[in-house]
């Protein structure tokens, strides 16, 4: 996989951007993404899941055959966050399917170990692979959401934005110049999204996160009874996995047997629509204490194993795990984050 590989794959991957939204494509925002995968390994890990659907096959061949799951596509470390349920509990999980498809379920373990390994150079991968295995056997066989109440509070203190990260939000939401919406299509699911009752109405772009820089994005603010209240409108493009794409899987996973979704979320033909908060953040690992790190690796493979079971022959991946053999998960995982730094280098 040489450097003429990836421009190759790169520029073939922002072409079908051009092609899915026309003149909707931010492409400041796409200059943005390059200066962000240069920073690097892990932005860089983020910003190509393509990258990763296209090299599966041929970095993990052992583990193609393995049971399929509906599968999160990009479940690294930093695709985590929070939001509140119907029952306006605070909850923590996986926050973005953008690439889901029906997957050997194993790539969803091995893409958040490497993830961590890229994150954080000084983590053993014997050790990261065997509390994320441990965890996820265990939560396939009682899977749940991660409600932040009772014993969960710890992720609460370390995802919870604080009040400097709430003024910074809601200030930067403010401060945006608005824009016309395109597609114009777009202003009307925003809208939807917001009370009648909204003074201050304002709709402008908004750049946030790696992986979906370029393609259009908004967010619509106001205040509602007294405080703001936010939108956003998203644009998606079909999973970048090839196999295994199906129509309507990402919202069918967000709301599946085993999660309290937002339900504010909601992915439509070509976009994703949810409220905004200051707790719609994400993470970076190295803001992480280290003490914390590997319960933090345990809470992510449990989540991991949460949304497989609910669409997975659950007792043939028990089974698969059974019959890998010893290390297995360890080596992969090191393997694939070698193999992400060394694209992040050659890139750079």
């Amino acid at each position: 996989m040489s450097r003429s590989d990836l421009t190759t794959s790169i520029d073939r991957y922002e072409a079908e951007l051009g092609r899915q939204f026309g003149a909707a494509l931010r492409r400041d925002d796409l200059d943005l993404k390059h200066e962000k995968m240069r920073r690097n390994a892990f932005l860089f890990l983020r910003a190509t899941c393509w990258r990763w659907a296209e090299c599966a096959a041929a970095l993990c061949p052992d583990l193609m055959a393995a049971p399929v799951a509906a599968s999160v596509g990009d479940a690294h470390a930093g695709n985590f966050g929070l939001w509140r349920d119907a029952q306006f509990r605070l909850v923590w999980g996986i926050n973005d399917y953008d690439e889901a498809a029906r997957l050997p379920y194993a790539l969803d373990l091995v893409r958040l170990c490497a993830s961590i390994l890229v994150a954080d150079d000084a983590q053993d991968a014997g050790d990261v692979a065997g509390i994320a295995l441990d965890s996820y056997a265990t939560a396939l066989r009682t899977p749940q959401p991660v409600v932040l109440e009772g014993g969960t509070g710890w992720l609460r203190d370390l995802f919870e934005a604080k009040n400097d990260d709430r003024v910074e939000f809601w200030n930067k939401l403010r401060d945006a110049p608005p824009a016309p919406v395109e597609p114009p299509e777009f202003e009307a699911l925003l809208l939807a999204a917001l009370p009648d009752e909204l003074s201050d109405r304002k709709i402008a772009p908004r750049t946030a996160g790696a992986s979906g820089l370029g393609r259009p994005r908004f967010a619509a603010s106001g205040i509602h009874r007294g405080g703001p209240v936010a939108a956003e409108v998203k644009g998606v493009m079909p999973s970048c996995w090839v196999m295994g794409r199906e129509a309507g899987l990402a919202q069918r996973m967000a709301t599946g047997q085993y999660r309290s979704p937002d339900p504010t979320l909601v992915h439509g033909p070509g976009h994703v629509v949810r409220r905004l908060s200051p707790n719609n953040r994400k993470l970076d690992f190295d803001e992480i204490a280290r003490s914390r790190r590997n319960k933090l690796v345990a809470a992510m493979a449990a989540e991991l194993a949460a949304v497989h079971a609910a669409d997975a022959d659950t007792d043939a991946i028990q089974r698969d795990l059974h019959r890998q053999p010893e290390g297995w998960l360890a080596a992969t995982a090191q393997a694939v984050a070698g193999w992400t730094v060394e694209e992040w280098h050659s890139y750079r």
